[in-house]
């Protein structure tokens, strides 16, 4: 999903809520995001696009000048990292057309010393925003030589002040969520101006080998609010998301239908230790450390499952592989 499907680039009133409006998505789009349980969605609904790239230079220069001394959110998308290598990287943002740079130090609440190298934790972060949809501030614009500066940070604080410190923010509703990076089995999110990642196993009810196949940055997820506490020595706020918990389980009907007894087949997802995780083709979850097989599934095989129980309130069936139906290309 885009940006654009719930609505965030366009001007709209100070009313934050809005239900999900997923109608017209295809078949294998509703599969992979089921439709959220019935319930507003708290989105950001102050963006304004104060000209567009078709506007005169200086139509442009003139707003931006205005814009930083009214100290407004602008929302523009990361096209490019500079200096990632060196003491000061930026960010560089495309603002409808017009390039803001945003010094490395003012990309996230958190940082590092000045005058030294950014830690590899940062230069990861950077790197993984590239293409990401952030909010920023203007902290300085020259007129005469077309240049400006940004801050994400200010943007993220004004945010916070907004939503959390604001309470509208709580344990149990759903907002929507800006996708800034994607690594291993988490993604990171833009929560509503909070910075937090979400396991793969709170992505979905549907198990998945590669969580790059499901997202990417750019996206925009409907997550429920596990939790929100304030850090009172960072002074910021945390948050604690969950996409599969902001929807109904769409396995059950499929669960329930599978025959203990019987035997299905489907596709390995994962191999921790001993424990294999099975996608069967009949669109549930399975799991077993049971194998009639020479040598351990491993990740992609195609098996064969026997059935022996399952779970609904898991929603999972337990069972044992009795076969490797083809070995992942990789191996063979």
């Amino acid at each position: 999903m885009s940006e654009k499907d719930f609505g965030t680039n366009s001007v709209v009133d100070q009313n934050t809520t809005m239900k999900s409006n997923q109608d017209g998505q295809d078949p294998s789009e509703q599969r992979r995001n089921p439709r959220p349980r019935s319930q507003n969605i708290l989105e950001l609904s102050d963006q304004e696009r104060g000209f567009t790239p078709q506007d005169s230079d200086d139509v442009k220069w003139n707003y931006l000048n205005g814009a930083i001394h009214r100290h407004l959110v602008l929302t523009g998308v990361v096209s490019g990292v500079e200096n990632a290598e060196g003491i000061n990287p930026i960010c560089v943002v495309d603002y409808e057309g017009v390039r803001i740079v945003i010094p490395g130090h003012e990309m996230f609440m958190d940082d590092w010393p000045i005058n030294t190298k950014p830690p590899l934790n940062f230069r990861l972060r950077l790197s993984r925003i590239l293409g990401a949809t952030v909010d920023f501030v203007l902290s300085g614009v020259d007129l005469k030589n077309r240049a400006a500066v940004g801050s994400r940070r200010e943007a993220l604080m004004q945010r916070q002040q907004r939503y959390y410190a604001s309470g509208r923010v709580k344990e149990g509703i759903l907002i929507a969520c800006r996708v800034i990076g994607v690594a291993g089995h988490r993604i990171y999110v833009d929560a509503l101006g909070v910075d937090t990642s979400i396991e793969a196993n709170e992505l979905s009810w549907e198990w998945f080998s590669d969580i790059s196949n499901l997202y990417a940055t750019g996206d925009i997820v409907v997550a429920s609010v596990q939790g929100v506490s304030f850090d009172e020595e960072a002074e910021t706020y945390k948050v604690q998301v969950s996409v599969k918990r902001g929807m109904e389980n769409p396995d059950l009907p499929n669960l329930r239908k599978l025959t203990p007894g019987s035997t299905y087949y489907g596709v390995v997802t994962h191999v921790i230790g001993r424990l294999i995780f099975v996608r069967l083709q009949a669109g549930a979850n399975a799991k077993t450390m049971t194998y009639r097989t020479k040598e351990l599934p491993s990740k992609l095989d195609t098996v064969s499952f026997l059935v022996r129980s399952v779970d609904e309130e898991q929603g999972i069936a337990f069972g044992l592989i009795t076969r490797i139906i083809k070995r992942h290309a990789r191996l063979r």
